[in-house]
């Protein structure tokens, strides 16, 4: 009997230069340029893409005041457990919900959003996937690339 009540999880090192544990049974799938997306294959309950953006690693902490300051007090602080600062908020569009995270890692920015219906917002199931989402974020790690 497994006692842990940790999900299973899998690593997935992205060729932009960082690794995350995704849960079990989110593979990645082709969606834009520059963009690692994945879902629930065995029961879709939203989408996940995380898009790295290169930034000035001297700017960190402007670039994370005026992406706090545009979204007009909607967005809220966090940290990631490598200790990354970032922001997250949410707002309706269209038929969908859409969850954001912006950290900030050294010279780069994750752009992250999970897309759900909106008829699911506020249901256990989505709570639960928010977690997930959350601790697949939470577990960002940059990786050293060579050119």
């Amino acid at each position: 009997m497994n006692c842990n009540s940790k999900p299973e999880t899998d690593a997935f090192v992205s060729n932009f230069g960082y690794s995350i544990l995704l849960p079990e049974n989110w593979p990645e799938y082709e969606d834009e340029d520059n963009t690692n997306a994945f879902f629930d294959t065995k029961e879709w309950t939203g989408n996940l893409r995380i898009t790295p953006v290169k930034i000035d690693p001297n700017k960190n902490s402007e670039l994370l005041k005026s992406e706090m300051e545009s979204f007009n007090g909607k967005a809220e602080p966090f940290k990631t457990k490598e200790g990354f600062k970032g922001l997250k908020y949410s707002e309706k569009n269209g038929q969908d919900f859409m969850y954001y995270w912006y950290i900030i890692a050294k010279n780069k920015m994750f752009i992250c959003s999970f897309t759900i219906d909106l008829d699911k917002k506020d249901t256990p199931k989505n709570l639960k996937e928010l977690e997930k989402v959350a601790e697949t974020l939470n577990s960002i790690e940059l990786k050293n690339t060579s050119p």
